[in-house]
């Protein structure tokens, strides 16, 4: 029977260098993690200026997107007195503020009743709320297939009658919750028109909202046009005359790691190094000679949510 031989000198080196760097990356990985983990706890604010010659008078927006259940002091409280400063003369909603799997919205409830006390507030639903409120994913096909629609069958005001719990207490505390339609408000001395769409699969838009867009788009053309929609895939995926004066959008979390000199990591429609691909990830992109602004969101729960922190989008519209 051969006798066991001890590594030479040389070879328990070597194995104790391996060790020592798998330490080492172990350890810098946990303090990468951890110290996002931590800056995570607070958001940042983005701002954003935006200029079209239908406004008579400077338009403060505020976006809230992807905060999934998530709280930023108690109740919210950091988040509402901040947007409190900040002034806003609108606060858009793009979608996934609740997550599907929580089992209570009252948190929610109560930080859109504060800001809505703020300024006019406009909700527009994200994955998260379809599937939890509607237990469908408002493809054309499962539409088609619930109301028995075919293509010249198909009724979209059917999709519309449809109201929820949640649509019901948003308005209940003064929030426009606004499906495949749009609603005209009066800022200062500029008519706004902000359209906020469900059908947010590109399937789905033009079959069951593509006439309340165009109504939306051509009538009182000279009012400001704001399109809200969560999933940014539908910019990419149609290129009607215009989209409106200004786009709003969420859903990516900001490619959730932003790796320097890189850019985004990974979004569900973009795959890896979404950005590259030439999707539309994180920040202000031009779309037909009209801005659109994707924000990377406020939830802080991922620990892979890497040199990525949290965000309140505030967009200053001007006439110059």
């Amino acid at each position: 029977m051969e006798k066991y031989k001890r590594p030479k000198k040389k070879a328990w080196a070597v194995i104790l260098l391996i060790f020592s760097l798998i330490f080492i990356i172990l350890a810098a990985s946990v303090a990468v993690v951890g110290y996002n983990y931590l800056e995570n706890q607070n958001f940042r604010e983005t701002f954003y200026c935006v200029s079209s010659l239908k406004v008579n008078n400077k338009i403060r927006i505020v976006q809230i997107s992807d905060l999934h259940n998530c709280s930023f002091g108690n109740n919210n409280d950091k988040m509402i007195n901040r947007i409190e400063k900040l002034k806003p003369d609108l606060i858009i909603y793009t979608g996934d503020i609740i997550d599907s799997k929580s089992k209570s919205d009252d948190t929610i409830i109560k930080l859109c009743a504060s800001l809505s006390k703020l300024a006019p507030s406009y909700f527009v639903y994200g994955n998260n709320e379809v599937e939890k409120y509607y237990d469908n994913p408002l493809t054309q096909d499962s539409l088609d297939k619930k109301f028995g629609f075919n293509n010249d069958t198909r009724d979209p005001n059917k999709l519309l009658e449809i109201t929820d719990s949640l649509e019901e207490e948003l308005e209940g505390v003064g929030v426009k919750v606004l499906k495949n339609g749009s609603d005209t408000i009066t800022v200062g001395s500029t008519n706004v028109d902000i359209f906020g769409v469900l059908t947010s699969n590109p399937s789905s838009f033009w079959s069951y909202a593509g006439d309340s867009f165009d109504e939306f788009i051509y009538n009182d053309e000279n009012n400001l046009k704001i399109t809200a929609i969560h999933e940014p895939l539908i910019f990419e995926e149609y290129t009607p005359n215009t989209w409106g004066d200004l786009m709003l959008a969420g859903h990516t979390h900001g490619g959730t790691a932003k790796i320097p000199l890189v850019g985004p990591a990974y979004t569900h429609d973009g795959g890896i190094f979404p950005e590259r691909a030439g999707h539309f990830v994180y920040g202000r992109y031009d779309v037909q000679g009209r801005p659109l602004i994707v924000s990377s969101g406020l939830e802080n729960t991922n620990f892979l949510r890497i040199n990525n922190q949290p965000e309140i989008v505030i967009v200053d519209i001007n006439k110059f």
